[in-house]
């Protein structure tokens, strides 16, 4: 186990990640006192994620999930939370406002904690993506 400055993470993350899919696990250092660690993310079987479980981060849906539905009758197709026409953009887009989640679900009644922690997770994997240079 190696164990980096903070620093020296910052300005070589994509090292690090590689280093970290190898298998290797990574501490991150400040003051040489340990505060964080990278490590492989694992499957259900104990095994490294491989390219296509790990498009979607932190365990977010990489497909529309029961809460978030995509129908071509209902706004377009857009995502929408539960087939209603409350989109994941919308959602997101109250939170980015700066409206609190309590906020939300006091104004959509219908909506529940859970709907909104599914469309942040939507949202998330909709932009993750992998860059390769050429």
């Amino acid at each position: 186990m190696a164990t980096v400055k903070i620093h020296e993470a910052k300005t070589t993350l994509s090292k690090l990640i590689a280093r970290v899919e190898a298998g290797e696990e990574i501490v991150i250092a400040r003051d040489d006192k340990p505060v964080a660690k990278l490590t492989a993310m694992r499957g259900a079987a104990g095994a490294p994620l491989g390219p296509a479980e790990d498009a979607a981060p932190y365990g977010a849906p990489a497909a529309p999930s029961a809460r978030i539905t995509a129908d071509p009758e209902v706004c377009g197709g857009k995502p929408c939370i539960r087939h209603m026409r409350i989109r994941v953009g919308d959602v997101v887009g109250l939170l980015a406002g700066g409206m609190s989640r309590e906020g939300i679900l006091a104004d959509y009644p219908y909506l529940e904690a859970a709907d909104i922690d599914a469309a942040l997770a939507y949202a998330a994997a909709s932009v993750n993506h992998r860059i390769i240079r050429t």
